[in-house]
């Protein structure tokens, strides 16, 4: 071959590789369009339930994060993720009042000391998701606690970072009995892989997931907020 036709069919791949790689990449971005944000609220919110919270901690909410909470009371968000700006966060539950993860727990972290910020959820690595109740009102901000909690602006408003929220849903691994999983790995000849760790492993995951019931927020119900 000679050496022009080298280059030439050089040229040909790369051409072809940035056709499929845009091809990819644009699939990738229209699937991720596409996911919302899934929850299981945690329930029992009020107008009233908020009205307490607010007198109790003398502040005022943003008025969608307000109506949130009185719809959902927060909720778990299993495989979901805050996509900003290139970047992916992780988000593992929304804060309640009086819920299973109830705000309250949570209200020691520092950005919450001058009641500038309140800690509204949670990722799987100890970092915080807070609104903003004064100068910013509304934003959501992440609060990174290995930089001392220090804060990054996400989005303006409540109802915006929920919409940048995607999830998967439960991964169906999850809801098969321990003992089946178990099994099934016997079969495949994979015995030696099981270990007590695992099985409790398998154990926590079927008892969280078997009975949770995911509803989607759309975006019609986010415009409302």
């Amino acid at each position: 071959m000679q050496l022009m036709d080298l280059f030439d069919c050089l040229a040909d791949l790369n051409k072809e590789y940035a056709v499929n790689f845009e091809k990819v990449w644009t699939t990738k971005e229209k699937d991720n369009e596409s996911k919302k944000l899934l929850i299981s609220k945690y329930g029992n919110g009020s107008e009233e339930l908020v009205c307490e919270f607010e007198s109790r901690h003398g502040i005022k909410l943003d008025e969608e994060y307000r109506r949130f909470l009185v719809k959902y009371n927060g909720g778990d968000t299993p495989n979901t993720r805050v996509a900003i700006r290139g970047f992916s966060y992780d988000l593992r539950y929304l804060f309640g009042i009086n819920a299973k993860e109830n705000i309250e727990n949570h209200l020691e972290i520092p950005v919450w000391e001058n009641k500038r910020y309140l800690p509204i959820g949670e990722d799987v690595f100890g970092n915080y998701y807070v609104i903003g109740l004064t100068d910013d009102k509304g934003s959501v901000c992440f609060s990174d606690h290995e930089k001392g909690f220090a804060i990054k602006k996400i989005t303006d408003t409540f109802s915006q970072f929920l919409e940048k929220c995607k999830s998967e849903g439960i991964d169906p691994r999850t809801l098969i009995p321990p003992e089946e999983r178990e099994a099934r790995l016997i079969a495949d000849g994979k015995a030696a892989n099981i270990t007590d760790g695992l099985r409790d492993l398998w154990k926590q995951e079927y008892e969280k997931y078997k009975d949770m019931i995911l509803e989607e927020i759309s975006a019609d119900e986010k415009d409302d907020l």
